[in-house]
């Protein structure tokens, strides 16, 4: 999924030293604050909460490689080598949540935890920073937390989240249905069996469950993948679909950029800039789920459109 921040890949970014150690590589760094105001490709969201800088799962075609945040991480590594917990983000979220309570603004604040990094890093069994950050969410809660993860370890907080009832979904991106360009593109990931279970999981225990096909890498059965697809979200589910082109926030240019293109070539999948199986996928659900599936930007923006449209007939009626 793309995000809302700008900025160019550093030229020889894919350079950087995989050998720093681990206090480098994984050092709590202080968060200076919690909430970020989001525009962009998350325009339809108020905030976002990273709870952790970088990411350990590191995937291929991640736009993040491309952003400031990494480009300047000092010291220079490769893209997926550090994740540094943020320590403190839960108490600055605390104060942030309630002063925006104070300012009567709390209902329509809308907040994706997170675009810049997987709130379920593995490190998360050590620092349990997001867990932290759900606590505070549930003690003052927003109009809206979306949870983004491919982390079976987010199971943990499903009771946090279940708690906090409408104001939170659990989005969990599943992008293929093929395990081998699992593999290939996001070789450091939790495997497609393990999301899928999660997801099952999920909708057991209750959770407001999006699949976020995000961006859909190359299937080997359109409709095979669809018909999965279809029966996860089960009745009440979402799903929305994304592409590199239209994902990355600048049309592919930063897909381009990372070693997406390349290892394309490498295995004979159709070009990256391709977006023939996305919409078809997108178009097969659609005829199936009306409008619980999306597409790329306007599909992730449906759940803060709701919660707007809510908030407005309740100022009509009073």
């Amino acid at each position: 999924m793309a995000s809302e921040q700008p900025g160019a890949p550093e030229p020889g970014a894919r350079h950087r030293s995989t050998t720093a150690g681990s206090d480098a590589a994984h050092a709590p760094r202080p968060a200076s604050g919690a909430l970020t105001r989001t525009g962009g490709f998350l325009c339809g969201f108020t905030h976002t909460l990273q709870p952790y800088i970088g990411c350990s799962f590191g995937c291929a075609y991640c736009y993040v490689q491309g952003l400031q945040v990494h480009r300047f991480h000092q010291p220079p590594l490769e893209w997926g080598a550090y994740a540094h917990p943020r320590t403190g983000i839960a108490d600055k979220l605390r104060r942030e949540l309630l002063r925006l309570q104070k300012k009567g603004a709390l209902g329509g604040c809308s907040i994706f935890m997170s675009s810049a990094t997987d709130p379920y890093q593995p490190a998360e069994r050590t620092w349990r920073l997001s867990r932290a950050c759900l606590e505070v969410l549930g003690a003052t809660p927003p109009g809206l937390v979306v949870v983004q993860t491919r982390s079976p370890l987010v199971r943990d907080d499903f009771a946090l989240l279940h708690a906090l009832g409408a104001h939170a979904w659990l989005s969990v991106t599943l992008e293929t249905d093929d395990e081998a360009v699992r593999r290939a593109l996001t070789p450091r990931c939790p495997s497609l069996a393990q999301r899928v279970t999660l997801i099952e999981q999920a909708q057991d225990a209750g959770l407001n469950v999006q699949i976020a096909v995000s961006p859909c890498l190359p299937l080997r059965d359109v409709e095979g993948f669809g018909a999965q697809l279809l029966k996860l979200a089960g009745a009440r589910g979402r799903v929305v679909v994304d592409s590199y082109v239209a994902g990355d926030g600048q049309g592919g240019r930063r897909t381009a950029a990372t070693a997406t293109p390349a290892l394309h070539a490498a295995h004979a999948w159709a070009d990256w800039r391709d977006q023939q199986q996305p919409h078809a996928l997108h178009a097969w659900l659609q005829q199936r789920m009306g409008d619980r599936v999306g597409w790329s930007q306007a599909g992730f923006a449906v759940l803060p459109a709701l919660l707007a449209a809510e908030a407005q007939a309740a100022g009509e009626r009073r």
